[in-house]
């Protein structure tokens, strides 16, 4: 009886052993450029970290490995000394298959990578829907109507993106392929919606270090939401003095916070719009800007090249930056409109409705 116990011990951890081992089996399409071998590496705690590799043999490939758990892995290739990366794809135990054109790689095989994919086909079609509607909206030969019904058309396509996310979250909170979502679509999620999702989350897709970012980044969203007031912070102007956002909010007039970058590729356009409000507003109105910048002397350049008169500020910590996360924001331009005892009006307006919005409000 004691060596038959044994015996089965011994089977289930032969079979355990077999359950960790993965195959994965690519092909890659005439066209892309993959040079002659391929590596599976992942990221964790901002470091790589390899796990097997093949060589690329008439546009194939077979890579055999061990993995302790399912894992976000990215295939990557050597062009030209460079690293390129060319997949994304979940390596957990079981045979993968990846295949890998142009434009895109389609991954099958085991459960997480069917999940993976089945998100990854039902948002492709919903964006190059909206990208076929908005490349009409900049359309200048299109009649105003044409336009409208391509905003309402781009309109409706966002909400039905954000409805989909969120079954879709529901649909895999207890596997790692809601992790792999948020961190994609989390500025798109409400973030009290956001913040209940993750509280629900097996503790150890929660415990991930970019999902407990996001989970703070939404509790930082619900605390300066439209209606609360302000949460300060410290920074320096553009001649390097201590300033705070308190020194602008809160001193009985309107105030307009302006969160920028000087890699913007609409700056001029953006700031254009901000001028124009400016000049009609600023004697009511408490303008300031708060750019994402590690150099004093870019922000410098950029202020005087685009004659910005307000009041300019930046931590220089780039997307580092304590004060723009403690607001939740991880996009620029982004404009915050606060009354004038510092309660927050409006989130993220866009700068070309910041006039309109200024006039609606400013007496």
């Amino acid at each position: 009886m004691k060596n038959y116990l044994l015996l089965i011990l011994a089977s289930v951890i032969l079979l355990s052993c077999e359950r960790s081992n993965f195959t994965l089996s690519g092909t890659i399409e005439q066209g892309v450029e993959c040079g002659d071998s391929v590596h599976l590496q992942y990221i964790e705690n901002g470091r790589p970290y390899k796990v097997a590799g093949d060589a690329v043999k008439n546009g194939t490939f077979t890579i055999n490995g061990y993995i302790d758990r399912g894992r976000l892995c990215y295939l990557t290739t050597i062009v030209n000394n460079k690293i390129k990366s060319k997949a994304e794809l979940y390596v957990e135990p079981g045979d993968i298959e990846l295949n890998i054109n142009a434009l895109r790689s389609v991954v099958s095989g085991t459960f997480l990578n069917t999940r993976l994919q089945e998100y990854r086909d039902s948002i492709d079609i919903l964006d190059s829907m909206f990208k076929r509607y908005y490349s009409r909206n900049i359309d200048e030969t299109l009649s105003q109507k044409a336009i409208e019904e391509a905003e309402k058309a781009m309109k409706v396509l966002s909400v039905a993106r954000e409805e989909y996310i969120t079954r879709f979250l529901e649909k895999n909170i207890d596997n790692p392929v809601s992790n792999y979502i948020l961190s994609k679509n989390y500025d798109l999620i409400d973030p009290e919606k956001g913040a209940r999702f993750i509280a629900r989350m097996p503790l150890e897709n929660k415990s991930d270090t970019l999902v407990r970012h996001i989970e703070r980044t939404f509790h930082n969203k619900v605390a300066t939401s439209e209606g609360k007031r302000f949460t300060d912070f410290g920074a320096l102007s553009t001649d390097k003095r201590a300033v705070r956002l308190s020194h602008y909010v809160g001193k009985g007039k309107i105030a307009v916070l302006n969160i920028w970058s000087t890699q913007s590729r609409n700056l001029a356009r953006d700031i254009s719009a901000i001028k124009s409000a400016y000049e009609a507003y600023s004697d009511k109105v408490q303008f300031v800007g708060f750019a994402i910048e590690n150099n004093p002397e870019a922000l410098k350049t950029a202020v005087k090249r685009n004659n910005m008169q307000w009041e300019q500020m930046s931590d220089f910590m780039g997307w580092g930056s304590k004060a723009i996360f403690s607001y939740g924001i991880n996009s620029y331009p982004y404009i915050i409109v606060f009354d004038a005892d510092g309660f927050i009006l409006r989130r993220n307006i866009k700068p070309s409705e910041l006039n309109g919005y200024l006039n609606s409000i400013v007496k």
